[in-house]
C-alpha cells in the first residue's frame, strides 16, 4: 500500500521508498514515513503491518502518536553535535526490536522513518536513502 504524495518534505518520498526497497529488498521494508517537526506522511505500509490495525484510520492514529515524539530526533541530533568532538554528519538513529528494526534517517528538520525486517542491511539502507536526500 502506498499513499504518500511527498507534501511534508522537500525531497522525493517515493524515491526514498524505492531506494530503501532496492537496498533492503522489497519484502524487508515494512513501512516508510516521511516527517518534519510538525507533520508526517505515510508513504508505504506493507500489508503485514496494515493487518495489525483494524483499519487505516486506526493505523494513522497510532502513527500520529509515534510522530508526537519526532522532535526527539532533532534534539538528539543537536545533542550529539554538542557532546562528541567532531562528529561529522549525524546520519541516522537505529533501534533494534524483536519484530523489526526502526531506522530514522535525519536531515536538518526532516526525516524518514523506516521499519524493516530484522537482519536487513541497515548501513546499505541508510546509504541508499541518503543518496536520495542529497539530490
Amino acid at each position: 500500500m502506498s499513499d504518500g504524495e511527498g507534501d511534508v518534505v522537500d525531497f522525493d518520498a517515493e524515491a526514498v521508498l524505492e531506494a530503501a526497497q532496492g537496498a533492503a529488498g522489497e519484502r524487508s521494508v515494512f513501512s516508510c514515513v516521511v516527517y518534519d517537526d510538525t507533520d508526517f506522511e505515510t508513504v508505504y505500509v506493507d500489508d503485514r503491518i496494515q493487518a495489525t490495525y483494524d483499519d487505516e484510520a486506526a493505523r494513522e492514529e497510532h502513527f500520529g502518536q509515534i510522530h508526537s515524539y519526532v522532535h526527539l530526533d532533532f534534539t538528539e541530533m543537536e545533542l550529539f553535535r554538542e557532546l562528541f568532538r567532531e562528529p561529522g554528519s549525524i546520519r541516522a538513529f537505529v533501534t533494534y526490536m524483536d519484530a523489526f528494526v526502526a531506522v530514522r534517517i535525519v536531515a536538518e528538520k526532516q526525516g524518514v522513518f523506516l521499519s524493516v525486517a530484522p537482519g536487513a542491511p541497515v548501513t546499505d539502507l541508510v546509504d541508499a536513502v541518503e543518496d536520495v536526500l542529497e539530490r
